[in-house]
């Protein structure tokens, strides 16, 4: 049955499995490690000024992370898979320094969104050009800000309060500017790889837009995406609704469209975290 409903969706989209898609496959599939390999190195550099830890010991933390962050609203699940693993690392610490990297990548998915939501709301004349020349200056601002309160997060440490929170605060002094840049741009690479996946299964399934007009879309599409709650069936609905949304100012298409969101989603969230799953269960085994 799910079978049959699946060759249904993808004869709407027109696919056909060629030597050319098999190949944009691969490239997709290949992305995806890169992606998680890019986030571990992040992740390695993020605990290494309070332990140091294997690459595969970062890798096995993370992909945990993707595991529980399936079944776990807003990202708590990644979180909590990654400092299980930690050894000698307070968890509060541990937590906020995962904190940190997530703001790096955020600030990618924010940068890149508003000026996707800019360009669509410029395309259906929602907004006219001198608004939208003032409004993207605007945004170059906002980011600039945003890039001068990152590199000087250390101002949070200096915040007096009760000795038993000051303690937590000063993870925020430990990263110097050449850390925290790498952390940036690690979030820059990991930000273009999801770009490209998309734009790759977009082209696959045929979504007929160009190369500028998908970019748009999928940056949209990825910062609305950040922003609802990643409970597992509230995510995938919502990451089908945003795309067809955005996606809709330049095509009619639906099949397309849900075809390439979701299965970018099984493959940079299902298949690791199945993965992940394994290593979860050897941890607990070895609790027990």
């Amino acid at each position: 049955m799910y079978a049959y409903k699946l060759n249904v969706l993808l004869d709407e989209s027109s696919f056909r499995f060629t030597a050319a898609s098999f190949f944009q496959l691969l490239v997709v599939l290949l992305l995806m490690c890169a992606n998680w390999l890019l986030e571990t190195a992040k992740w390695q550099l993020l605990i290494a000024k309070s332990e140091h830890t294997s690459f595969f010991n970062a890798l096995r933390a993370v992909l945990s992370g993707v595991t529980l962050n399936i079944i776990t609203p807003n990202q708590l699940g990644d979180f909590i898979g990654r400092v299980i693993y930690l050894k000698h690392t307070d968890k509060v610490k541990g937590t906020l320094s995962t904190a940190i990297g997530h703001t790096a990548q955020v600030m990618m998915t924010l940068a890149f969104g508003l000026y996707g939501l800019l360009y669509l709301f410029h395309y259906e004349q929602l907004i006219g050009r001198q608004q939208y020349v003032w409004l993207c200056f605007l945004l170059l601002v906002l980011i600039i800000v945003a890039v001068w309160g990152y590199f000087n997060m250390h101002i949070i440490a200096r915040i007096k309060t009760w000795p038993r929170i000051q303690k937590y605060l000063d993870v925020f002094k430990q990263y110097d500017h050449k850390e925290l840049f790498w952390l940036l741009f690690i979030s820059l690479i990991r930000y273009l790889v999801f770009m490209a996946q998309y734009y790759l299964l977009g082209r696959l399934f045929m979504v007929d837009v160009n190369m500028e007009q998908a970019f748009a879309c999928i940056v949209a599409a990825m910062c609305v995406q950040s922003f609802v709650p990643s409970f597992i069936l509230v995510e995938l609905g919502m990451r089908g609704v945003s795309a067809l949304w955005f996606f809709s100012v330049f095509t009619t298409q639906v099949t397309p469209v849900l075809l390439a969101t979701y299965t970018l989603w099984i493959i940079n969230a299902m298949l690791p975290g199945l993965l992940g799953l394994v290593f979860i269960l050897r941890w607990r085994s070895i609790k027990e």
